[in-house]
């Protein structure tokens, strides 16, 4: 998926390995599966796809996809602070 559109209009580039604009995120029980050993294909494969728009900062959560519609969050009040 090379671009995804934000639902106020704003593109989202997806095309670049990796992307800045992609994050990928696991439940804590699901990440504990993976404690002693690591495989990175396997893991990937948990994680639910984030992608977040970095114009109007809403998070778009793929829990299963793709394929089907995602859960949108957006920030409520602040300032967006891209690195923690």
């Amino acid at each position: 998926m090379p671009k995804y559109i934000c639902k106020y209009g704003n593109p989202i580039n997806l095309s670049d390995i990796p992307s800045p604009n992609q994050l990928l995120m696991i439940e804590d029980v699901d990440y504990d599966k993976f404690f002693e050993k690591i495989d990175a294909e396997e893991l990937y494969e948990e994680m639910m796809l984030v992608v977040r728009c970095d114009t109007c900062k809403r998070l778009y959560v793929f829990e299963s996809g793709f394929d089907e519609e995602p859960i949108m969050y957006k920030i409520e009040e602040g300032v967006w602070n891209k690195r923690i």
